[in-house]
């Protein structure tokens, strides 16, 4: 905080700090992105770092690396890179992202993937691979395979509850599209979200919001032609995986029944375990007994995985 003496403007008082994408990488050291908005509106995220006993805090890259194809690009999100390293999205003109693979140990980055606009990754087969959330003409969420640096729509839709819809959110036919969200993968398993009750309702009309709809945790190989339902959630969620494929924990936004739950995926039996009105984007500890979120956007919050 910085007070100017006299008559002088005081600056600080009112910026809004938010914190983003947290990602507990195989260093000990939680990333995030942090971003401070003034009074303006304006504000440009950066990665920062912290020690989970709050022993540490520091900044780790005050802007967006300049590469070669997105030399302007801004800090959109945070995963989990290969080989435990971060991985670094970034935002590079109104449609296209670029993922990255940043080591801290040498701080230095390795290209991933260019495609068009994304909001999450999760990676499988340390680089070669993984599943990204892309939004489409559809709707605000559709599951899209990564593969050779690139995303691709599923060619065949997929079959769940008796079912059957498309994951990609494509720009046509949204009639057989779901909205589909938070990918979370291990080996050649991927969790996600879906919703089907938006079946043949998209795009969604503006009197209906996603927080409307019923979601459910769903698993995937990837390749079958069925999928399952492991547990209707009480919300918009985002997800993660535990390391032994054993549990998902579901970060819940919501305002009556926000919070974390951690779910057994054998089971589909889910246990609340951190309460709190609107809680985000979880990540595991490389051991898999703690994990961290993102309370009100405001806090990062740590617990430990029952």
């Amino acid at each position: 905080m910085i007070l100017l003496g006299g008559c002088g403007r005081v600056s600080g008082l009112l910026d809004r700090v938010s914190l983003f994408h947290p990602v507990w990488a195989a260093d000990g050291w939680v990333y995030y992105l942090r971003e401070v908005t003034s009074t303006s509106g304006s504000g440009v995220a950066e990665v920062w770092r912290q020690r989970p006993d709050g022993s540490a805090e520091e900044p780790v890259l005050r802007r967006a690396p300049a590469v070669s194809t997105c030399e302007a690009g801004l800090l959109s999100f945070l995963f989990a890179g290969p080989d435990g390293d971060l991985g670094v999205a970034l935002e590079c003109g109104w449609d296209e992202t670029e993922l990255l693979s940043y080591s801290p140990a040498h701080k230095t980055f390795e290209p991933l993937a260019s495609t068009r606009f994304l909001v999450d990754a999760a990676l499988v087969n340390g680089a070669g691979g993984g599943f990204v959330e892309a939004p489409r003409e559809c709707g605000p969420g559709g599951i899209q395979l990564l593969a050779d640096g690139k995303a691709y729509g599923f060619g065949s839709p997929v079959t769940v509850g008796g079912t059957t819809f498309n994951l990609s959110g494509g720009d046509t036919d949204c009639e057989s599209t779901v909205l589909a969200r938070s990918p979370a993968a291990l080996g050649d398993r991927l969790f996600f979200i879906t919703a089907p009750d938006s079946l043949g309702r998209l795009p969604l009309p503006p009197e209906v919001s996603p927080a409307d709809l019923t979601w459910h945790l769903t698993e995937w190989d990837g390749r079958s032609a069925t999928a399952r339902f492991v547990t209707e959630l009480p919300g918009l969620a985002d997800l993660a995986v535990s390391p032994d494929g054993r549990s998902v924990i579901t970060a819940v936004s919501s305002d009556h029944v926000g919070g974390v739950w951690s779910v057994d995926v054998g089971t589909g039996k889910k246990t609340r375990i951190a309460d709190g009105a609107r809680a985000y984007h979880p990540s595991f500890s490389p051991d898999g007994k703690r994990f961290v979120y993102v309370e009100e956007f405001a806090r990062l919050k740590f617990a430990k995985a029952r």
